[in-house]
């Protein structure tokens, strides 16, 4: 598969979202879990190098210390949601 993640819906990367710019100024405050992110945004943030998923240890009670997918914000992320807090 060459390590290519593909969109869930179509095959067109289209603009982000003003739903997915919340989500990625949102990171700025740190990482957090994939599971509480619309799997969309989550897919369409990562094909865009604009986050990255990392195992860290889990927030919920029910598997506490256990590692989990947690969505951290990239370098060029950064840019990218700095530069949307002017829009």
């Amino acid at each position: 598969m060459g390590g290519e993640i593909k969109p869930l819906n179509g095959t067109v990367t289209h603009p982000l979202s003003a739903h997915a710019k919340a989500e990625l100024r949102s990171l700025l405050r740190g990482a957090r879990p994939c599971s509480e992110i619309n799997p969309g945004v989550v897919n369409r943030l990562r094909r865009g190098g604009l986050a990255e998923v990392v195992d860290l240890p889990s927030p919920y009670t029910t598997n506490r210390g256990q590692m989990i997918g947690h969505l951290c914000i990239t370098n060029d992320g950064r840019l990218v949601a700095e530069a949307s807090d002017h829009d």
